[in-house]
């Protein structure tokens, strides 16, 4: 192989690989956003039951997050999915809690990485089945813990007896409420539709943003930024969302409105106009997201022409072996 060829071959290592350019990144970004905003806006026109305390409805669509993270970079598709439904849900609705929102985020992030990284090979059905159900489990528990941990904090030592039924109703309606989004946003809403969806989209999206499919032998490693442990991240994610979380509730419980409530935007446009006006932010978060993407898709398709044309010239590796084979022969 000649040195040119080596170096056209390495560089397409590096854009096949982890290494991805910055319109890459910006693209899954935007598509993870744009999706999983839109599916939490449907979710919200699905009607949830009322079976005595409990609501019994689909919290969030966990295949779409899990299938694009299956597909394509894990980590970029962790930021963007929470942050999509905060854009193009929360705030497009007017019900955007500010500071406080950031626990939430923390969590999901936490939760569609784990998934993500769980699933080696993209056409390995058992891996597709359990990381759906992972996802909701990690962001399910992390905040069940904080909401009970913020009850026991709050509760006086001197009622503590007292104290211990309002405990054991709150475990068991964490507990309740586990089991229920498993079933419906793990199961039903994740590990089958992931399982029916990854296996056709693979090898099919990955082309569009000028990335290789996932290599089995390769796969993406279950590392935080910087190569920190997952786990390490984890603890790191609990304690902020824990601090987040008490803090707001000292700041309600000692009536003022300080930083828990910085970039809050809660006009409720859903109360003012109606549940018409689901419809309404469906269609512009769908523009807004698809304009952006095909924005991004065309400047990477800009950056990568000069790349192949100047490449097309020189002979791959495959045929320079194959032609000296011929010639030796």
């Amino acid at each position: 192989m000649s040195i040119p060829d080596a170096a056209n071959d390495f560089r397409g290592r590096l854009t096949g690989g982890d290494s991805l350019s910055g319109s890459q990144k910006l693209m899954i970004l935007v598509l993870s956003m744009t999706l999983y905003g839109v599916g939490d806006l449907v979710c919200q026109i699905i009607p949830a039951i009322e079976a005595g305390p409990f609501d019994i409805g689909v919290s969030y669509f966990s295949f779409i997050a899990v299938v694009l993270a299956a597909l394509l970079n894990p980590f970029w598709v962790a930021i963007g999915a929470p942050l999509g439904e905060l854009v193009f849900s929360d705030m497009l609705l007017g019900d955007f809690g500010g500071f406080t929102e950031l626990e939430g985020f923390l969590q999901t992030a936490l939760a569609i990485f784990v998934a993500g990284t769980l699933i080696k090979d993209p056409r390995n059905l058992k891996q597709l089945a359990i990381a759906p159900v992972v996802m909701v489990l990690v962001d399910k528990l992390t905040g069940g813990v904080v909401d009970i941990l913020k009850v026991v904090v709050g509760v006086d030592p001197d009622t503590l007896e007292e104290a211990d039924g309002l405990i054991s109703t709150l475990l068991f309606m964490e507990g309740a409420d586990i089991v229920i989004t498993v079933i419906l946003s793990g199961i039903i809403f994740g590990s089958i539709p992931t399982m029916w969806l990854t296996p056709r989209l693979y090898g099919k999206i990955e082309p569009i943003m000028g990335l290789r499919p996932r290599d089995p032998q390769n796969p993406p490693k279950m590392r935080g930024p910087w190569g920190v442990s997952i786990w390490v991240v984890g603890a790191l994610v609990f304690l902020v969302a824990g601090a987040i979380t008490m803090f707001a509730a000292w700041e309600e419980f000692v009536g003022r409105e300080g930083i828990g409530a910085l970039g809050a935007f809660e006009p409720d446009f859903r109360e003012q106009f109606g549940d018409f006006y689901l419809w309404i932010a469906i269609l512009i978060a769908a523009a807004v997201g698809c304009a952006a993407f095909l924005a991004l898709r065309a400047v990477q398709s800009k950056r990568r022409t000069p790349v192949e044309s100047g490449s097309s010239t020189r002979r791959t590796p495959v045929e320079s072996d194959s032609s000296d084979e011929a010639r030796t022969g």
